[in-house]
């Protein structure tokens, strides 16, 4: 049964909470209008207590400028990094006292063996985790002072005494780190800045986008008036989609709350916790009763059919139901109107590759794969395809070129992309040409007006025609030229971020043509000698950590000079964008802030991901992979409830698995494999 209500009590709990002043948190499946929810408390306190000082705290500034057209711009609607780089950036000489704890390395504790791990997988475990600390300080050590470390110790030598090797360890780890804290000590507070990039840097002494959510909660940790400081500024503060956020965030904005006039509301769910650096839950503030916890089981998105299988899927006590929304005739929906379908298709394949796998063999799983999604099209028409790996996406959404400058530089290629893009400007000049070919003209007015580009009469407007026509039909205009052209035309105005990129760039090219030793490696990696093994013997290079070394430096001159060349071109940057916006029929499992899509098809595939194994959702597990397995689940569930009516999932199955496939997905339909591939 549905209930044309919608509401249930959730929103009116919530108010209740704000009328007393007392923190909660909205726990809500996908589909269940948490956003809409936390936009009418945000109008309800506008009209309540409009002199609350209230901060909204989103993801991404397209869900901040979604707030702000809905609420106007009473309260300040924030990403999380803004807020806190607001709260702390003239305190310098207060980050210099604890900037250094984002630079050491942390030494070597042992674990407690507990009694259900075998004395030979805890001391598998704790070498492990030996190796990864010696790595830690071993690329530190080169890092800062150019000196190399012996290979690491193996296992065997390791479990003869291993508190003599982490003695050994933890003493060159405090030598380095007393090193560390002295240099800094040495440098002028005033110079530290947030980089707003990925990563802190040692050199100049800035941090960035994570380096910064620690600065904070260091800075939170030490100084008790940080606590007042937020609370002089703000009655109020709500997270959208708290769960990925940063736990020390939440935990100092909630000790907040504890102990000040504070209001914390988050909004999320638990569920949709499928990014590593988010808190996932907050199930023990709830236990504490520092959070009061609001069930949001209402969905306005999905057909009956396809809630069935994704309330299957939640790890946690939410049962979703059918809730019917008003149309736009204002008439509620029927039971009819929510209706939908859910198919299973699998079929057989042995011997799957692996990661490391032939390219012959890889190649004739993929056709197995694009074989099954063909036969899923046929019976579910006009769906977007979800799938877990960019790369097959980026070849099949014209971006491949693109992909692969980022992939052979980088490991999370994802975040990547679009964060380089944005600094540089190319995403700025897709937003000119993607609201152009929408016909968004406010909006295009809007962003040509910040680059200085003013209409006063017809023939401004031909111009711009003009010019933007040249950016969007000339297929062999490269990135960089397209983001010169945009600038020489007042299309956009260069950015500092921008600048600094691009100097920082022309600097490292040019130390990199001044470094005899370099050009030596880079020749030799060029003839073949692509390992520290082939080319050791022939140029002085003393270490693993050295040739990293210099192989990271001749990654990243290949990444600039292929990025910035002729053959990237500025059309894979807009297939790029129209991907990001969905506008493909191919799209990433990875957006838990999507929005709903009448046909669905779910590709259960991992394509050699690490962090997934979706045959978990159906086999037997240990206790090790009860992790992985529900971060598995976690993201099918993403992708599946993101369908409206109709869900097809598919996949490829050894023989072995296919009892239990089917006890998990009993309707789950056979389809052959196609033998001409």
């Amino acid at each position: 049964m549905a209930t044309s209500t919608g509401k249930l009590n959730s929103i009116d709990l919530c108010k209740k909470c704000i009328v007393e002043r007392e923190s909660f948190v909205l726990q809500g499946g996908a589909g269940s209008g948490k956003t809409e929810t936390l936009k009418e408390l945000l109008l309800y306190i506008k009209h309540s207590d409009p002199k609350a000082r209230v901060i909204c705290i989103t993801h991404t500034n397209v869900a901040a400028d979604e707030i702000l057209s809905r609420v106007g711009d009473k309260f300040t609607v924030s990403t999380i990094h803004s807020f806190l780089h607001s709260l702390i950036k003239d305190y310098k000489k207060n980050i210099k006292s604890v900037i250094f704890k984002i630079f050491i390395i942390p030494e070597m504790l042992r674990e407690e063996k507990c009694e259900e791990i075998t004395d030979a997988d805890y001391k598998k475990a704790e070498h492990e985790k030996y190796k990864k600390i010696y790595q830690k300080h071993a690329d530190k050590l080169f890092d800062i002072k150019k000196e190399n470390s012996a290979k690491v110790t193996g296992k065997r030598e390791y479990d003869k005494d291993p508190d003599l090797y982490n003695q050994s360890l933890n003493k060159k780890i405090r030598d380095l780190n007393a090193e560390i804290v002295n240099a800094i000590d040495s440098k002028d507070y005033s110079k530290i800045y947030y980089n707003e990039t990925k990563f802190n840097s040692f050199n100049d002494l800035s941090y960035g986008h994570d380096g910064l959510l620690s600065v904070f909660h260091l800075l939170f940790e030490k100084y008790p008036v940080l606590s007042k400081m937020v609370t002089d500024k703000y009655d109020y503060i709500f997270i959208d989609e708290y769960q990925d956020t940063n736990e020390d965030i939440i935990k100092d904005l909630i000790s907040i709350s504890t102990n000040y006039n504070l209001t914390v509301g988050l909004f999320g769910d638990s569920m949709q916790a499928i990014y590593n650096d988010g808190i996932g839950d907050v199930e023990n503030f709830i236990k504490n009763s520092s959070l009061r916890n609001i069930p949001k089981p209402d969905n306005y998105r999905c057909s009956y059919e396809v809630l069935d299988i994704i309330n299957h899927l939640r790890l946690d006590d939410i049962n979703q139901k059918v809730v019917f929304k008003r149309l736009n005739n204002l008439q509620f929906e029927t039971e009819v109107d929510r209706h939908g379908t859910v198919k299973v298709l699998y079929t057989v394949y042995e011997n799957k590759p692996n990661a490391n796998s032939p390219w012959e063999e890889k190649i004739k799983y993929q056709s197995q794969i694009d074989a099954l999604i063909a036969e899923a099209k046929k019976q579910c028409e006009n769906a977007k395809i979800l799938m877990l790996t960019n790369k097959s996406i980026s070849e099949k959404n014209g971006f491949k070129n693109l992909y692969k400058v980022f992939d052979d530089r980088y490991i999370d290629v994802s975040d990547r992309i679009e964060t380089y893009l944005r600094s540089i400007q190319v995403l700025a000049v897709c937003d000119i040409c993607q609201s152009y070919n929408k016909k968004q003209y406010n909006s295009l007015i809007k962003q040509i007006r910040l680059g200085g580009y003013l209409i006063q009469n017809i023939n401004d407007k031909k111009k711009l025609h003009e010019c933007i026509k040249s950016l969007v039909e000339n297929s062999e205009l490269s990135l960089w030229d397209a983001v010169k052209f945009a600038k020489a035309n007042k299309l956009i105005k260069q950015t500092e971020t921008c600048s600094n990129v691009m100097k920082r760039n022309n600097e490292f090219i040019s130390k990199l043509c001044k470094d005899d030793f370099y050009q030596d490696f880079k020749k030799l990696f060029f003839a073949g000698q692509k390992t520290f093994s082939r080319i050791n013997g022939n140029i002085g290079i003393n270490s693993k950590e050295e040739f990293d070394y210099y192989l990271s430096l001749y990654k990243n001159e290949q990444f600039i000079e292929k990025l910035f060349s002729n053959d990237i071109k500025f059309l894979e940057a807009l297939n790029y964008v129209k991907y990001l916006d969905e506008d493909t029929e191919y799209i990433t499992m990875h957006k838990t802030k999507g929005s709903s899509i009448p046909s669905v098809i779910v590709v259960m595939e991992e394509f050699y991901w690490n962090e997934y194994d979706f045959s978990l959702l159906y086999s037997p597990i240990e206790e090790s992979k009860i992790h992985k397995r529900n971060n598995s689940q976690k993201l099918i569930y993403v992708a599946c409830s993101r369908a409206k009516e109709s869900l097809v999932c598919v996949r490829i199955l050894e023989k072995d698995e296919i009892n239990s496939f089917l006890n998990i997905f009993p309707g789950a339909k056979f389809i052959e494999a196609n033998e001409n591939i």
